[in-house]
């Protein structure tokens, strides 16, 4: 999942045109529309990925046999032959990789060395941060000088001291209503006025750096070098900078490739009735470097393997086809998506819904609905099952509406969902070295992935359809939610 800060934003990336959005007449799901051949059906699924899942087999090789996979890597590669192999033998159809370009990619290839200089040294805690161009030979040197308010006002007083300077910005400087595509606008702002390099001091405690993407965006490379330093480092650079000045430097050097193709990977279980509609289970396959991705989002991918897996061990076949799409470029900024939405929008009319798993392996609570009274009332119909799992909550909670892969379908009016598991320990782990797969509970991962799998499937067998929204409506619902100034600041910002 996408950094989600405390000023508000989460980066998305390629522009995708907002095309005219077709407009179902059908109702919502209602409870008697959960036919007893259904109920049936999604108890026996939910007991196959509960009892014989293998979603917890799927994290451990994504994990610790394939590791990190930073969009377009050697390893983000070989993770996606992986899953297009795993789709093959079980069965399913329409197995192919769909391809879209990145601007760069981007890889560590000599870790970071950083210190205090002055008035004394010290070793400093950092990383550099995703998309940063390389240091310069011998690296950044310089002041420091702590931008308290990531603001217009506060970067026009502060550029005398900006210029020639190492910027460090927290999660105070960035404190307040700032959307993302204005912060990147404030970067840019500070690099033309002859910012050095930026600190992020957005890490973790016990001085952990933590992979931010502040300036990365659609996976362009930043214009000075940016690092992530650790929460207490951080705050000793304040303390030390309220008494006189701070010398610092650091070093690191970045492998950048341009125009590269990256693949997410999409598999078919065909409906049976030949309408051609589908429902699509995602998430995103690539993960940043520092552990191994197995919560972000391994877990993901391995619930949308899974979910494949059991309905096909089952011998369950859904009305409407069942499609599986691991997808590339989400830490980016939502890229994959954004380039499937894109590229098959005049198929999203026959999408009846998508539902994302991007919020790691805790015990699940129930679904986001983004404030769709429609896709409320369909989850209240299968709540003796969801009850079952003690996953029968749900939320319109708008925080993670542009945080994660089903932004760009809901944006062109699809019904979209994300699992909603407690964040408490995800956040622990998010972006940091720790996310690694000893963190993985085996029956809370079975959980959610069951979750996953009978909602979808509900879905896929409905007999009436979630309706598409039309624009207006789509922009009525992120009224409601409190989220139409993030997706219009991204529109103006061609992030979206």
């Amino acid at each position: 999942m996408r950094v989600r800060a405390v000023i508000g934003w989460v980066g998305v990336g390629m522009g995708v045109a907002l095309a005219p959005i077709g407009v179902r007449s059908q109702g919502a799901v209602g409870a008697s529309q959960v036919d007893a051949a259904t109920r049936q059906a999604v108890v026996k699924l939910g007991g196959q990925l509960m009892m014989a899942g293998k979603a917890y087999d799927y994290d451990r090789q994504l994990a610790d046999e394939l590791g990190p996979r930073l969009t377009g890597s050697d390893n983000y590669i070989k993770a996606a032959d992986w899953a297009v192999g795993e789709f093959k033998r079980l069965g399913l159809t329409n197995v192919h990789k769909d391809e879209w370009e990145i601007t760069n990619t981007w890889e560590p290839e000599e870790w970071a060395t950083a210190r205090i200089t002055a008035p004394r040294e010290m070793r400093l805690h950092l990383e550099s941060d995703g998309w940063s161009p390389s240091t310069p030979k011998g690296g950044v040197k310089g002041r420091v000088f702590y931008l308290k308010a990531l603001t217009e006002e506060a970067i026009k007083t502060g550029a005398p001291d900006i210029k020639d300077a190492i910027v460090l910005l927290d999660r105070d400087s960035m404190e307040g209503p700032l959307l993302w595509g204005k912060s990147l606008d404030l970067v840019d702002m500070m690099a033309k006025e002859g910012a050095k390099a930026f600190l992020l001091g957005v890490g973790a405690q016990d001085n952990v750096p933590v992979m931010f993407g502040l300036t990365g965006n659609n996976g362009a490379v930043a214009p000075v070098p940016v690092a992530n330093v650790g929460k207490e480092d951080t705050l000793l650079l304040r303390r030390m900078l309220e008494k006189g000045p701070v010398q610092v430097e650091f070093s690191f050097k970045n492998k950048v490739r341009d125009h590269v193709k990256v693949p997410n990977v999409v598999a078919d279980i065909p409906g049976t009735d030949g309408s051609g509609e589908y429902v699509l289970i995602g998430g995103h396959l690539d993960s940043w470097q520092l552990g191994t991705g197995a919560q972000d989002n391994g877990t993901g991918a391995a619930s949308v393997m899974a979910v494949a897996e059991a309905v096909k061990a089952s011998g369950i076949q859904p009305k409407r086809t069942m499609r599986f799409a691991l997808f590339g470029g989400e830490e980016e900024g939502l890229l994959g998506s954004i380039h499937y939405a894109q590229m098959h929008t005049a198929e999203l009319a026959k999408c009846a819904g998508v539902f994302i798993t991007d919020t790691g392996a805790s015990a699940p609570t129930g679904w986001y609905v983004y404030g769709r009274d429609d896709e409320r009332k369909m989850l209240e119909a299968l709540k003796p099952q969801l009850s079952a799992l003690d996953a029968a909550g749900i939320s319109d909670d708008g925080r993670f509406t542009f945080a994660t892969d089903h932004g760009p379908f809901l944006v062109q009016g699809v019904p979209a969902f994300v699992l909603w598991t407690p964040f408490e320990e995800y956040h622990k782990i998010h972006h940091k070295p720790s996310d690694t797969f000893d963190k993985v509970n085996q029956r809370d991962l079975n959980l959610g992935t069951a979750v996953v799998g009978i909602t979808a499937l509900t879905v896929a067998d409905s007999a009436q359809p979630l309706k598409h929204y039309s624009q207006a409506e789509m922009e009525e619902q992120l009224k409601k939610i409190k989220e139409y100034d993030e997706y219009k600041d991204m529109v103006d910002h061609k992030m979206l």
